[in-house]
């Protein structure tokens, strides 16, 4: 039912995607493939209204207008508009705009019409963004040298990156737009080789294109396999439909890839050499679902393992399992919250304090001076004003334990703010130094008054990077050290990540009892919040290795000769008497010898 559901509800989203595709319009190219379909989609996109070229800045409040009455600028997070100044040159990040051949123009010739003023390409940005993406090729710079701009005093940031490359078939310098876009920047070129793909053969190209080899295809080898990923990771979003309408409106014609993102597979992808019609097969809705953490199968608790079992999540490429022994104080676990929602390359640079609940995996946390970060965290606080965190409203009683995982912010010279943070609790509070690498922090709080706990910095350019919240009711240390979590897992704590199946057993744990959850990795990259919690209790002990008499950890021809030297009197410090009953017969003899050299031996 829930799978029908959701298919009617993708139909209607498509049609309405689909409803301001004139009627017609792709009719051409029903029932073609490969070059006669991009050949039917050049005849019917090339020919187009000619704007001029300062003509595009009264475009963009149609084309690229957000709704905060900004454009939507695909290279930083400044706040531009039709008002903002023009900058010719620039010096920084936020001091003017710029229109950016997305498509440098360098590489069809300069000044020639007319890609030279298609605003299907052409787009508003930053300035100084600009400037250093320069004509470099799009591309993927992961490397150590990949360098972005930032200007605090504007609060503005660059989006992507500049550095060598680092995919596979290319080596040279490139500039890597923000993930968020570059599905955007990928169908823009499949576009302009389409449109364009009689004059391609004749421009004077770059590493990006190679169409000495590949013909119609137009770009390079390495080039057609990332920007197909690119196209596939990233699909169309409402701000690149409203676009493409936006250029309908101003210059006459569509993008193809736009309206029907399966015709790059057609021309580029999985369906080469297959005939395309418009209207076909609708995707699949991905189905997302919170697995169900089920209760401990007694008969798969072990000393010191146990089996977690759950409900499927739908469509899942992997689980993450999170094992976490109890404190012997009895503190109770209240939230867990790990901001799974948080997906950023680098910080953010708006408040989104008041809108927690996007980013966070329990629902009520506010917050000012709050901002999204890389590596699944929140940056809190700025260089004038001292941001903190709120948690929902908890049953907390009088003893309270806040455990967290944080760090100092460094600024790109290196220098850290050295910065505090406070816990607190209605009256109750301590303050805790932070290192400059990710540590946890625990802190027990007693006389608390209030049914929150407060994170805030202690003063103003004091930041810090945010990771995990654990609130406890009670004392967590009382009467067992808390033991820190470490992300590789010890015997009281596990994170177990890509599990292809709806259970796991997790094993070598000491005695104790132990709460677990899970969540889900969907096949699109997006996460589940976590499932509700379960417990299970472990007796501990040393588990036995049946035939591992010398306890070296394995069982071999040494313990064949043990168990004979035990048979002549002549027993070592070490001989596990219980691991020598081999056959089971409730006493050590030589048939244990000979069960043993069976198994040594496969029997």
């Amino acid at each position: 039912m829930r799978r029908n559901l959701l298919l009617v509800l993708a139909v209607m989203a498509a049609l309405t995607a689909w409803a301001d595709i004139p009627a017609g319009y792709y009719t051409n190219a029903n029932g073609k493939s490969d070059e006669q379909l991009m050949a039917a989609l050049e005849g019917i996109i090339y020919t187009h209204t000619l704007l001029d070229y300062n003509e595009l800045w009264d475009c963009y409040v149609t084309t690229d207008m957000g709704n905060d009455g900004y454009y939507i600028d695909m290279y930083s997070t400044c706040k531009y508009n039709h008002s903002s100044y023009h900058v010719g040159t620039a010096s920084y990040v936020g001091q003017g705009l710029n229109r950016e051949h997305s498509f440098p123009k360098s590489w069809f010739g300069g000044e020639v019409y007319p890609m030279y003023t298609d605003l299907m390409m052409i787009i508003p940005t930053d300035g100084f963004v600009n400037q250093r993406r320069s004509n470099y090729p799009y591309g993927v710079c992961n490397g150590t040298d990949a360098v972005t701009y930032t200007n605090e005093e504007l609060g503005v940031t660059m989006l992507g990156k500049l550095g060598k490359s680092t995919y596979n078939g290319y080596s040279a310098k490139v500039f890597e737009p923000d993930d968020e876009y570059k599905g955007d920047f990928a169908r823009i070129y499949f576009y302009m080789v389409t449109c364009y793909k009689s004059d391609v053969a004749n421009w004077p190209g770059c590493d990006q294109l190679d169409y000495l080899d590949n013909n119609y295809k137009a770009f390079s080898n390495w080039s057609i396999q990332m920007l197909m990923e690119w196209h596939r990771a990233d699909p169309v979003s409402a701000k690149e439909l409203k676009r493409n309408e936006g250029v309908y409106v101003k210059q006459g014609n569509r993008n193809p890839y736009v309206d029907h993102p399966e015709l790059a597979e057609y021309i580029w992808g999985t369906k080469q050499h297959s005939t395309w019609t418009d209207g076909g097969d609708i995707p699949q809705p991905i189905v997302k679902e919170v697995p169900v953490m089920l209760s401990a199968d007694e008969t798969a608790v072990e000393p010191n393992a146990f089996r977690a079992d759950w409900t499927s999540g739908g469509d899942v490429s992997s689980y993450t399992l999170k094992v976490t022994r109890q404190s012997e104080s009895g503190a109770t676990l209240l939230m867990s919250e790990n901001f799974s929602g948080v997906n950023a390359n680098n910080d953010g640079y708006t408040d989104i304090g008041e809108s927690l609940d996007d980013y966070t995996d329990n629902p009520g946390w506010k917050g000012y001076k709050v901002y999204t970060a890389a590596g699944q965290s929140l940056k809190m606080g700025t260089s004038s004003a001292i941001g903190h965190l709120i948690s929902p409203n908890l049953q907390l009683g009088s003893t309270v334990t806040v455990v967290f995982k944080a760090k100092n912010w460094i600024s790109s010279s290196g220098s850290s703010d050295n910065s505090s943070m406070i816990i607190s609790c209605g009256n109750a509070s301590q303050t805790v130094a932070l290192s400059d690498s990710p540590e946890q922090y625990t802190v027990v709080l007693n006389g608390c008054t209030d049914s929150n706990v407060k994170l805030a910095m202690n003063a103003v350019k004091k930041r810090s990077y945010i990771y995990s919240v654990d609130i406890y009711d009670g004392d967590l240390t009382a009467k067992a050290p808390h033991r820190q979590v470490v992300e590789e897992g010890d015997s009281t704590w596990r994170m177990v990540s890509g599990i292809a199946d709806t259970c796991y057993t997790v094993k070598a744990l000491d005695g104790g009892i132990y709460e677990y959850m899970v969540k889900a990795i969907y096949t699109d990259g997006t996460e589940s919040v976590w499932s509700n919690i379960q417990h299970v209790t472990l007796t501990g002990g040393i588990a036995v290795l049946t035939g591992d008499v010398n306890d070296d950890g394995e069982v071999n021809i040494g313990d064949v000769t043990a168990i004979i030297d035990y048979l002549l009197g002549n027993a070592s410090d070490t001989f596990n008497i219980e691991a020598a009953d081999v056959n089971g017969d409730g006493e050590v003899n030589i048939g244990d010898v000979t069960a043993i050299i069976d198994m040594l031996l496969g029997k």
